[in-house]
């Protein structure tokens, strides 16, 4: 722990950053009066990468915050090697007590997010709200899901419910588990299902790293967000890790974060996306599948991953599957981080291609 604390305050000595970390206080707010007893300190982290215009709309939701007198939020914005345009357009944006950080390289969601997670656990912060940037955040939700993780010790994290962006009555995410005989995440069928469903699954439940509140007590414990994985996949991460150390995720049905999420056909994404879903999938899978429940996981992910090729294949989008094979020799040899997909699929991962149309073909 040492050795790492030492190399991320090296690395943190290498980042520009913007502004002193100022608390902010909404308008309705009234101010703190300083014989107030114990004041809850939570850092919004919002990381920019090319979305200065959202990230700015996102900061300014968040300024909007109604929050008790005993809640101190402080906004931190990274932005991931998007460029000098974006630094720019942040720079004037941003208010004067909003902190900017420029990290000088896209390091993914994961190493934007932990420069953030670091300063929390180094600063006396309770919570860490990581928080996506094509978000509007409700004024009340910050505070409901502080108010509901505060009421369980044993709660590592909370999320707020996740609402498609314009249309609140569309919500994309109220919880969910993960089920080791499908190896796969299971959820509400509706919105009307997730408290029963919640209340069924109270230690099982994992939250999404859209809009999410982590305790700092308990990344002391289960740690940061892991880099191998750059982006995806590590939400589920975090919440396996929590439950495996015996914090529980709460998700808060009275919040509300809308979310500007894809909206469109899955298979009109870019090439790093089936990537990196693959390659982490498998970097999840390897981690955190129980023991019994392990029998043939890697041949179970084999064959998922060349039945995806096979349909991006069919589709004339042969970048596309050859990122998803490239994404399973990565995954199975355990190389993370960013993706890097100008090179060739191996030959063993080519080899596999026939085998398995013939398998699915009999099945």
């Amino acid at each position: 722990m040492a050795a790492a604390a030492w190399a991320f305050d090296d690395f943190a000595r290498r980042l520009h950053v913007r502004g002193p970390a100022q608390t902010h206080r909404s308008q309705a707010m009234v101010k703190l009066n300083s014989q107030d007893a114990h004041m809850t300190k939570v850092l919004i982290s919002i990381l920019n990468w090319k979305g200065a215009d959202k990230t700015l709309d996102c900061v300014e939701s968040v300024r909007n915050s109604i929050l008790p007198d005993t809640l101190q939020c402080d906004i931190r914005v990274v932005d991931n090697g998007s460029g000098t345009t974006q630094v720019e357009i942040l720079k004037s944006g941003l208010p004067p007590d909003v902190e900017l950080v420029e990290n000088p390289v896209n390091t993914g969601f994961t190493g934007g997010q932990n420069l953030n997670i670091h300063h929390a656990l180094s600063h006396d912060y309770d919570y860490v709200f990581l928080l996506n940037n094509d978000t509007i955040v409700d004024p009340g939700a910050i505070a409901e899901v502080i108010h509901a993780m505060s009421r369980d010790p044993r709660c590592g994290a909370g999320s707020p419910v996740i609402a498609r962006m314009g249309h609140r009555d569309i919500v994309d995410f109220c919880g969910g588990i993960h089920d080791w005989t499908l190896i796969d995440t299971v959820r509400p069928v509706t919105f009307a299902d997730a408290p029963r469903f919640l209340a069924d699954h109270t230690d099982q439940v994992w939250a999404v790293g859209t809009a999410l509140m982590l305790k700092v007590a308990a990344l002391r414990e289960v740690g940061v967000l892991d880099e191998r994985m750059f982006a995806y996949y590590e939400d589920d991460d975090m919440g396996a890790r929590l439950i495996a150390d015996g914090w529980r995720t709460r998700i808060v049905m009275s919040a509300v974060v809308e979310h500007a999420c894809f909206d469109g056909d899955m298979y009109q994404r870019q090439p790093y996306f089936f990537y990196l879903m693959t390659r982490n999938a498998i970097f999840f899978a390897l981690k955190h599948v129980p023991p019994g429940y392990r029998k043939g996981l890697r041949l179970r992910y084999i064959d998922r991953s060349l039945v995806m090729a096979e349909k991006l294949f069919a589709q004339g989008q042969a970048d596309k599957a050859r990122a998803c094979m490239l994404g399973l020799a990565d995954g199975l040899a355990g190389r993370g981080g960013a993706p890097v997909l100008d090179r060739p699929v191996p030959l063993w991962v080519r080899a596999l291609r026939p085998l398995s149309r013939a398998w699915n073909a009999r099945r």
